[in-house]
């Protein structure tokens, strides 16, 4: 009797000591918690980078010891988060820099509420994927494929860039390199047509377009192919917004009036205060190295046409005082606009994907040419429209 009742109470205590460990990781309703403990995750802590709701660039350390981590953060909506692990061998250094590889990372889908657990071990690239929600076991079953393949690809990348390009191991290298990219992509399009229903399809679909992995006829079908219980989802919303503006924005359609106060100046903004002259819309960021090596040509054309063009820039990724640092002191002052959120994204309006992206738009607003890129091109096609 007396093993019976100590049996019966190691039993009732097991379960309360369970059911407390359940209430210690309940999330409040505003953050997020991630967790793991992770072998080869040899390092003190790990990185985070994200905006703040002013714009600002905010760092952010995810303490770890002996491999384990956890980490809870304020979440107003469902976000696509990364942390660098800082482990040395997983940065894929070359020369004076590094490339930022996905498979370096620590990537997860957060959402107001989510307790995410990662499983796995750090080698030279982050074998590890998250679970506790399934827009994370998703993510998992997708990343847990690519994440290999990826990390493979950028290893053959530093083998290459030690050679030059006349050694016959350079061309073979190329082609493996190609290669691997080419399933990379081609899984994740797999997984996004297999996937209507999942919000890490959703996720992929937005980065996909982003880095122009999928043609603009592919785009429009997978976003027809998913569920539209999940258009409340932000990245179904951006895709949605992505494949309006591959509509909106083809050559020969109208550019739709908006107007916005998300100038650098402050001051109110309407499209169609434009009309009467050509427009050239300039997508930059001080962060982008071409962005910044064409804006004395743009200038001079402003100059060169202003009694018929009239330039227009929009700025992504920059705080206003990054923008007055740079266009203050060099004089460029024609209207920015900030790129922001809702009817304020002026990048997925205009389904920009590289930058820089340059518009030219003739004097009754319609679209006449869009260049993606080294926009050197553009500025002979303004001499042409605009020369005597």
């Amino acid at each position: 009797m007396l093993k019976k009742n100590i049996k019966l109470s190691a039993l009732i205590f097991a379960i309360i000591f369970f059911q407390s460990c359940e209430e210690e990781v309940k999330v409040p309703a505003d953050s997020f918690m991630v967790s793991g403990t992770i072998k080869g995750l040899d390092t003190d802590y790990m990185s985070r980078s994200y905006k703040d709701a002013q714009g600002n660039r905010v760092s952010d350390s995810i303490f770890v010891e002996n491999g384990s981590f956890t980490y809870t953060a304020k979440i107003d909506e469902p976000t696509h988060i990364i942390f660098w692990p800082n482990v040395e061998r997983t940065i894929k250094r070359s020369g004076r820099g590094y490339y930022p590889a996905k498979s370096s990372q620590f990537a997860f889908l957060a959402s107001p509420g989510d307790h995410i657990v990662f499983e796995g071990e750090v080698t030279d690239f982050i074998n590890a994927y998250p679970s506790g929600t399934k827009a994370n076991d998703d993510l998992a079953k997708i990343n847990s494929k690519v994440f290999p393949l990826m990390n493979k690809s950028v290893n053959l990348l530093l083998e290459k860039n030690k050679l030059k390009e006349n050694d016959p191991q350079f061309k073979v290298l190329e082609d493996s390199i190609n290669n691997l990219d080419e399933a990379v992509v081609k899984m994740k399009k797999a997984f996004v047509m297999a996937n209507p229903n999942s919000e890490a399809a959703a996720w992929y679909l937005s980065d996909m377009m982003i880095r122009s992995q999928v043609t603009d006829d592919e785009a429009i079908t997978a976003f027809n192919n998913l569920d539209s219980n999940l258009n409340n989802y932000p990245f179904y919303k951006a895709v949605k917004k992505r494949v309006a503006g591959i509509e909106a924005t083809q050559i020969g359609k109208t550019v739709e009036n908006f107007t916005t106060n998300n100038t650098f100046s402050g001051d109110a903004f309407e499209f169609n205060s434009l009309k009467g002259k050509y427009v050239l819309i300039d997508f930059w960021g001080t962060w982008c190295g071409p962005c910044i090596a064409e804006m004395p040509k743009v200038k001079e054309y402003q100059e060169k046409y202003k009694d018929k063009l009239i330039v227009l820039g929009v700025n992504q990724g920059d705080s206003k005082e990054q923008v007055d640092k740079f266009i203050t002191p060099n004089d460029y002052t024609w209207t920015h606009l900030m790129n922001g959120k809702g009817t304020d994204d002026f990048v997925l309006k205009f389904n920009v994907a590289g930058f820089p992206t340059k518009f030219i738009i003739d004097p009754e607003g319609k679209i006449l040419h869009r260049f993606v890129g080294d926009s050197e091109e553009s500025f002979a096609v303004l001499d042409g429209l605009l020369g005597e």
